[in-house]
């Protein structure tokens, strides 16, 4: 039996809960979570079912937006990235997101 894995020492909740929650203190992670979750309802659902938001990143005050795909559909996603960054905006009725760059996924 492997004893590593065990705790010796019983540990408060109270001192893992700021642990867990302080990723999602950030204000892009609250935002990239919103994306995430409303992804069928921002885009059509052509768009939407090729590609998902990976990542948003914050460089100079500019908000980057990281959308990733298979290689098919890089090239058609590329075109409509400005129709994707207004509609992703429209729905936040704000500037959410500055630029959008496309990375291509490692699955097939």
């Amino acid at each position: 039996m492997n004893y590593k894995n065990y705790i010796k020492n019983p540990v408060k909740i109270s001192t893992l809960l700021p642990k867990v929650f302080k990723p999602l203190t950030k204000k892009n992670d609250g935002i990239l979570l919103e994306i995430k979750l409303n992804w069928e309802k921002i885009l059509e659902p052509r768009l939407s079912s090729c590609c998902f938001a990976s990542s948003l990143k914050k460089i100079n005050n500019t908000k980057i937006l990281i959308i990733t795909t298979d290689e098919r559909n890089l090239l058609e996603l590329s075109y409509s990235s400005n129709a994707i960054k207004m509609q992703i905006n429209e729905f936040f009725k704000a500037t959410v997101i500055n630029e959008i760059k496309f990375k291509k996924s490692l699955q097939n």
